[in-house]
């Protein structure tokens, strides 16, 4: 399968990158005889996963920003020479950040279906060669 994945068909309907590399997709699937209901399988997963990592990024954004809040306020304390609370408040703030960061790695982790794999591999092989 990776020496289909140089030969990529454009028809030159396509409006950008992202189509060029779908229509691919969708003939490799073709290739790879999936069955109807492995497509739908395969589109219902990539949607979750899409919309799982769009939530994901918000969270941490959110986490980002109140962790950078409570270590704004630690470096204050510490600048007032409150060296007590200061210490907790960036501790705390890290600790928040370390711990969101990994467990939304865990989380993204799990979502990975591993039946359609191949069928990513060919997705992020055509996205890094059309750049």
């Amino acid at each position: 399968m990776e020496n289909d994945i140089l030969n990529i068909a454009v028809s030159g309907d396509e409006k950008n990158k992202n189509e060029i590399v779908y229509n691919n997709v969708v003939d490799a699937m073709d290739k790879l005889n999936m069955s109807k209901n492995d497509q739908i399988d395969y589109l219902k997963t990539k949607l979750t996963t899409l919309e799982t990592e769009y939530q994901n990024n918000i969270v941490i954004l959110v986490t980002l920003v109140l962790s950078v809040a409570l270590i704004c306020i630690g470096i204050y304390l510490l600048i007032n020479n409150d060296y007590a609370l200061g210490i907790i408040f960036i501790t705390i703030g890290f600790l928040i950040t370390v711990y969101k960061l990994i467990s939304t790695l865990i989380k993204d982790r799990k979502i990975r279906n591993k039946k359609f794999m191949e069928l990513e591999s060919i997705r992020n092989s055509l996205n890094s060669i059309l750049k």
